[in-house]
């Protein structure tokens, strides 16, 4: 399995709850790789009718309805910068099919399930990037009213191979830029999976035009009329000054399991 060490180096951070990164142009965001390709999309259709905001005190997230009860996000999105401690559950909520201000269901958090039996403490352990997701359970079913999207459990490496050339990879999210409206990046790409700073388990590396607010943000293989959810948007990254960034995504595999746990 290759390594991206050598791709990265030392690398930035852009959280969804975080600032642009000092330095950056004003009028281009970090997560914007080349020209801003995102476009807008009709919320009423699937799958964009499956995702919404997962807000709290002003501050925003993207999730995806992935079960009746279950919305799929980065697990960072849970955790308070302020407080440095983990939020609770019902203090998110889950709102669909949102756009510029209306929006055409809305649910609360009961609890949310993450890579840890036993959530770490951030302080003292930085989140790993694979480990960057989390299925919140909402008080409302709104997937059997709505739908929700599938989810493989493939392994990342086989995308790659049968995909990254064919233009089907599709990333949706709400954009802090466009924080009242969902966009949409069509055909952009995945350009490696590998290992990050020396960890075992794997992640996407992708040009999809991803800022803050898409984390938890789907990336789709779309064939046919077919869409399949592969991946999370988690973070940007960028290596050094004179490289592009690009987004990292948590592969479909590490959670997959989870979502069909009943807890």
């Amino acid at each position: 399995m290759p390594s991206l060490s050598r791709l990265l180096g030392l690398v930035s951070i852009m959280l969804c709850l975080g600032a642009v990164v000092a330095g950056a142009a004003p009028l281009k965001l970090q997560g914007i790789k080349g020209n801003d390709d995102r476009e807008r999309v009709d919320i009423q259709q699937f799958p964009w009718n499956t995702i919404g905001r997962i807000n709290k005190d002003g501050s925003f997230c993207t999730g995806i309805l992935v079960a009746k009860n279950k919305v799929l996000t980065a697990a960072h999105c849970f955790w308070n910068k302020k407080t440095r401690r983990w939020s609770q559950a019902k203090y998110f909520h889950f709102v669909l099919g949102y756009e510029k201000g209306k929006y055409v269901a809305a649910a609360k958090g009961v609890s949310y399930k993450t890579a840890f039996k036993k959530l770490p403490d951030l302080n003292q352990f930085p989140l790993k990037r694979q480990n960057d997701w989390a299925v919140l359970t909402i008080d409302k079913d709104l997937g059997e009213q709505f739908g929700f999207v599938s989810v493989s459990s493939s392994k990342g490496g086989r995308y790659l191979k049968k995909n990254r050339s064919s233009g089907d990879i599709i990333q949706a999210g709400y954009s802090r830029d466009f924080a009242h409206v969902l966009t949409v990046h069509r055909g952009c790409d995945i350009v490696q999976y590998g290992t990050l700073n020396g960890e075992k388990a794997p992640i996407f590396l992708h040009e999809c035009d991803a800022t803050n607010g898409d984390s938890g943000s789907p990336l789709f293989i779309k064939t046919e009329n077919t869409y399949t959810l592969i991946a999370i948007h988690s973070a940007t990254v960028r290596a050094q000054k004179n490289q592009p960034a690009l987004g990292i995504a948590v592969p479909s595999f590490q959670f997959s399991n989870a979502l069909n746990s009943k807890d």
